[in-house]
């Protein structure tokens, strides 16, 4: 965790976005100096970011009964997440949600 520290001990935050791309806030924290030291650490925090044993993912597919119907593509969210962000938008149908790929 010693790249989310450091980012943590100059007031800021980071997700990682798809893509491999990296979110960091508030960027009236972030310095010409910090910029680069965050471009150059951006492996580690991704790694730190998303452990390999980590079951949250940025897409799941979404199957209406039992046939594939649509992907949500967001955030990082749980496949419990993702079924219950299913199931408000489509309350009537028999939704079921998986691993995107």
């Amino acid at each position: 965790m010693a790249a989310l520290d450091y980012l943590r001990n100059h007031d800021l935050h980071a997700e990682p976005l798809p893509g491999e791309r990296l979110y960091v806030w508030p960027s009236e924290n972030i310095t010409d100096d910090i910029r680069i030291w965050i471009k150059s650490h951006k492996a580690a925090l991704l790694r730190e970011l998303i452990p390999a044993n980590d079951n949250r993912r940025m897409a799941w597919r979404v199957l209406r009964d039992g046939k594939p119907f649509t992907t949500l593509v967001g955030r990082l969210i749980t496949q419990e997440e993702a079924l219950l962000a299913a199931q408000c938008r489509w309350p009537n149908w028999k939704i079921e949600v998986m691993p995107n790929g």
